[in-house]
């Protein structure tokens, strides 16, 4: 059970079970080999955080197929990043790029994002289909963005929070979007993704394979500079070093040692705070405030 799993509310597990099998039946819907890489990195799991955030955003029914294509979007953007950071893990199962090879990898990730638009112009809302492409536009500038900062420590943390709302936040803000069209909730979702994001960042510098379903040291080993390897190179010269591209053995240790750790996600509760002082009425208010408290203490 994952600490999103806590989150209980009336009519979410028939939702969930609903976009379960929506998910499988259109993964399944154009058989070939983009739909069994992508069928693979479906049945690997995953938190179903952006449909939730759709499901909770909703003033009244949610809709499923708003939730649907936002993860969908999601699944893709994994496929597409564990393709460029020629990832093996990904949820503890082997990823799409390592069983079907680079070219199968990109048919699978274009196939996931042609699925999730086909699924939400199917209902004819135009706005939802628009807020959905702006996020993919999101995603796909927060990747250019991550290349250009890759191997460079002195990207600052003003940088790096932009990527973070290019590549998470956006994604997060689009789901609260669909399910609510409402700018506060929007807002919303926008911070909770920085948060949600961060603790990712430092969940890689400290967490186990067994805990997040991927090699711990990612973010060092690809020279992606994240807040905390950003704070701890600005301490200590061997980090730095490490993240520019050089010898890796130990910087882990020393991240630790700089206390860049425990900064970081003082930065991650600040955003989760102001995640809930956005928070008005609505009928799952507290299911979302509860939501800003498990996505920071979160081990995977």
């Amino acid at each position: 059970m994952t600490a999103l799993a806590a989150v209980q509310a009336p009519g979410l597990d028939d939702y969930l079970a609903a976009l379960e099998d929506r998910l499988n039946e259109t993964v399944a819907s154009h058989p070939g080999t983009a739909a069994e890489a992508s069928a693979a990195a479906l049945a690997a799991g995953g938190k179903r955080l952006r449909p939730l955030l759709v499901f909770l955003a909703a003033p009244a029914d949610p809709p499923l197929a708003a939730g649907v294509a936002v993860e969908l979007v999601h699944l893709a953007s994994l496929v597409h990043d564990d393709l460029i950071d020629r990832a093996a893990l990904r949820r503890g199962h082997a990823t799409a790029w390592r069983t079907h090879g680079s070219v199968g990898a990109r048919a699978a990730g274009d196939y996931l994002f042609a699925r999730a638009f086909s699924e939400l112009a199917a209902t004819g809302d135009a706005d939802g289909v628009e807020l959905l492409a702006d996020a993919a536009l999101a995603l796909a500038r927060g990747e250019a963005l991550q290349h250009a900062q890759a191997h460079r420590p002195e990207t600052t943390v003003d940088d790096y929070l932009r990527r973070c709302s290019l590549k998470t936040a956006e994604l997060f803000r689009a789901a609260c979007l669909l399910g609510s069209r409402d700018p506060r909730l929007g807002e919303f979702g926008r911070v909770l993704g920085i948060a949600f994001q961060i603790t990712d960042d430092i969940l890689d510098c400290t967490g186990s394979t067994i805990e997040t379903g991927k090699v711990a040291g990612n973010d060092l080993r690809e020279g992606t500079p994240t807040l905390p390897l950003i704070l701890a190179a600005r301490e200590d010269e061997f980090v730095r070093d490490a993240l520019a591209g050089g010898p890796l053995d130990g910087a882990l240790v020393r991240v630790a040692a700089t206390g860049a750790l425990e900064r970081a996600r003082d930065v991650a509760l600040q955003y989760a705070a102001e995640a809930r002082s956005q928070l008005e009425g609505g009928r799952y208010r507290p299911e979302l405030e509860a939501l800003t408290h498990i996505v920071v203490e979160r081990r995977a």
